[in-house]
């Protein structure tokens, strides 16, 4: 890759997780951007570095990284120890996942089988419990993700839920959705594991 082919994946990926309108994956990454206009930049040496440091594939896992931890997507927060960080969790996912699931179901007493579809109940005026954990920092966005890819909540969810931070998260999960390689039979597994331990 060249400097400025990681300056065009920058530009999709940055209206991909900024943006209402523009899917990375549905336009396959395609911007419009001018290589005269990139040689302008007081920032390409960063993409040029880049595209001598890491593949192509490589390239876009730093990139999402880095916009998992900086959903603005300012150059300048971004780093090789965020990318770093978010290369650790992908490998212990399951792991972690699997404590979440744990967590979120010690709120409720056994039998614990007919008490993991009460994460998902939205009543009026209050947010679900599984979002409630989010926001308080127990459980992380891959778990939200992990729910959706295998148990499709969020248009459950958005039938009673209209206010700004479902609308946040939302965003937030159906971004990052593409760029998790999500084994559902396998995360459901762990889900059954979970709760028969647990009794």
């Amino acid at each position: 890759m060249t400097g400025f082919e990681v300056y065009k994946m920058y530009l999709a990926l940055k209206n991909h997780f900024t943006t209402d309108t523009y899917d990375y994956v549905k336009y396959r990454g395609k911007v419009n951007a001018s290589e005269k206009a990139f040689e302008e930049r007081r920032d390409r040496y960063f993409f040029k570095k880049l595209a001598t440091k890491y593949d192509g594939s490589e390239v876009l896992n730093y990139f999402v990284a880095n916009f998992m931890h900086d959903p603005k997507g300012y150059i300048k927060s971004f780093s090789d120890g965020n990318y770093t960080k978010w290369k650790v969790n992908q490998e212990s996912f399951s792991y972690k996942f699997r404590q979440d699931v744990d967590l979120l179901l010690t709120y409720f007493e056994a039998p614990y089988q007919d008490k993991f579809d009460k994460l998902f109940e939205v009543k009026e005026g209050s947010h679900p419990r599984l979002l409630r954990h989010y926001l308080a920092g127990e459980i992380s966005l891959e778990t939200l993700v992990v729910f959706e890819r295998c148990l499709g909540y969020v248009g459950r969810f958005d039938k009673k839920l209209s206010d700004p931070i479902w609308k946040d998260i939302k965003k937030r999960v159906l971004n990052y959705k593409p760029f998790l390689d999500i084994d559902c039979s396998k995360y459901r597994q762990v889900i059954l594991t979970v709760i028969r331990t647990k009794l």
